[in-house]
């Protein structure tokens, strides 16, 4: 099962941003070529899943996709807001 997390921040200019893990552990650094959605674009507390990447930087997301429940969301939550159902 791929780690998942809440994304904090991304700038598209930059093409980097910073995933907090669900749990416990660092936040790990993310970067548009990794993610396997259209367009290379991550909005504050979208919710994705990614697998973990160790390298001479430390830890990167690869393989960077939106979580299942995530899909049916309008605009950007904030970490911590509450899901209501549809």
């Amino acid at each position: 099962m791929s780690p998942c997390g809440i994304v904090k921040w991304f700038d598209p200019d930059r093409g980097t941003g910073l995933i907090s893990q669900d749990g416990t552990g660092p936040d790990i650094h993310a970067e548009a070529r990794a993610i396997r959605e259209n367009g290379p674009r991550l909005r504050p507390g979208d919710r994705v899943l990614f697998d973990l990447t160790h390298d001479s930087a430390g830890l990167r997301a690869d393989n960077i996709h939106q979580a299942e429940d995530d899909r049916s969301q309008d605009g950007p939550r904030q970490h911590g807001d509450e899901q209501t159902p549809r």
